[in-house]
């Protein structure tokens, strides 16, 4: 798989082939492709529970400011890398 750089532009969404289930309040995913097991906390279930259908990462961040209170530059920098790594592991889906 390449990589793909995330920008306010990238289209994100849920991979139909991620199993999860809740437990506690945050999300516990499985990667059939992979046998691995992944755990998300508050703010990665909020993302995942937001991205059902395709969303820009520029919507993304809105909503996640309007929730958590945080600045918008702060929260593209720290959700990049978040975001990245699911794409990489194949639970999400991203398009430029």
């Amino acid at each position: 798989m390449s990589k793909i750089t995330i920008t306010l532009n990238t289209i994100i969404q849920r991979n139909n082939e991620t199993l999860t289930s809740d437990l506690d309040g945050e999300k516990v995913m499985m990667s059939i492709k992979r046998g691995e097991y992944y755990g998300l906390g508050k703010t990665g279930t909020f993302i995942w529970d937001n991205i059902d259908e395709p969303v820009t990462i520029s919507d993304l961040v809105t909503m996640i400011t309007e929730k958590y209170n945080v600045d918008k530059n702060r929260c593209l920098n720290d959700i990049k890398p978040f975001i990245a790594d699911l794409v990489e592991k194949e639970l999400i889906i991203a398009t430029n």
